[in-house]
């Protein structure tokens, strides 16, 4: 990644600061702010930060701490996931409806050095919320992590769709399980449609995060937009979701996790309704 400016990347399971997501309950317990978060040494410089509200001692709280604890070293034995904080905070707030569960990654970059930090928000009073669902999360996240520092990483809304694209699919491949609700959230005609819609907007290149690249870009196309020119909701998560399943079912030996360095333009040569002729 070019380090030429102090930049704040994120990317997000679900958008903290989005406007098109309404449907949050807001509610955090700030008497326990000032209580300091218990910290737990994980593989490979990794750590976990636990909220104030976190109890030990509680029977959902040691089954994340142990599923968190035994999926990261198989995560590590596939992509170079080291030296991250994962930030494990219980909140109404921040959370994807479907899951009781959200997550972002973030970078904060210096000529000196970089930090990672993974953000987990969980309600388990929420009636969807189950353990595996933050497992989920951090598997996605953690491709993130190990992606943003790639060293001709280069934000444009390609990679937001391809990075997310990858999580996903690095998800299933870690856990076996089912894909997402987000990635597969269009038919065939919208995803086709939509290819058509976005290919002129996707090799935009934006040297930072900004206010103008998050609405007139990201949101739109990642949450979905209503109004006179809609898009449908998750459009780039699906979007890259099948531009990644393009690329591995024609390179049956790749694997999200060995794709995780892999320029946007290569795997995005599997999609030939997306390639720019030169």
């Amino acid at each position: 990644m070019n380090h030429k400016f102090n930049v704040l990347v994120q990317y997000l399971l679900i958008l903290i600061l989005c406007d098109g997501i309404n449907n949050v309950v807001h509610g955090q317990d700030s008497k326990l702010d000032t209580i300091p978060p218990k910290i737990i040494e994980l593989s490979q410089g990794c750590k976990l930060v636990l909220d104030a509200k976190i109890d030990l001692t509680d029977t959902v709280s040691i089954e994340i701490v142990d599923g968190i604890r035994n999926i990261l070293p198989r995560i590590q034995k596939l992509v170079p996931a080291d030296s991250a904080t994962i930030n494990l905070v219980i909140s109404s707030k921040y959370i994807l409806p479907v899951w009781g569960v959200g997550g972002r990654t973030t970078s904060v970059s210096t000529d000196q050095h970089r930090v990672e930090t993974i953000e987990l928000y969980y309600d388990p009073k929420h009636p969807n919320f189950r353990v595996e669902f933050i497992l989920r999360s951090l598997v996605h996240e953690f491709h993130h992590v190990c992606r943003i520092r790639m060293l001709q990483f280069q934000l444009t809304l390609l990679e937001c769709m391809i990075n997310e694209g990858l999580a996903d699919h690095f998800m299933v491949e870690v856990l076996n399980c089912e894909q997402t609700p987000w990635s597969s959230a269009l038919t065939e005609e919208q995803i086709k449609q939509n290819m058509i819609r976005v290919k002129p907007l996707l090799r935009i290149k934006h040297e930072s995060w900004t206010t103008e690249f998050n609405k007139k870009y990201f949101n739109p196309w990642m949450f979905g937009r209503t109004g006179d020119d809609p898009i449908p909701g998750w459009t780039g998560y699906s979007i890259g979701w099948r531009i990644v399943e393009n690329y591995l079912r024609a390179h049956p030996e790749a694997r999200a996790s060995s794709l995780v360095f892999s320029p946007a333009e290569v795997i995005v040569s599997s999609t030939p309704e997306l390639i720019v002729s030169k």
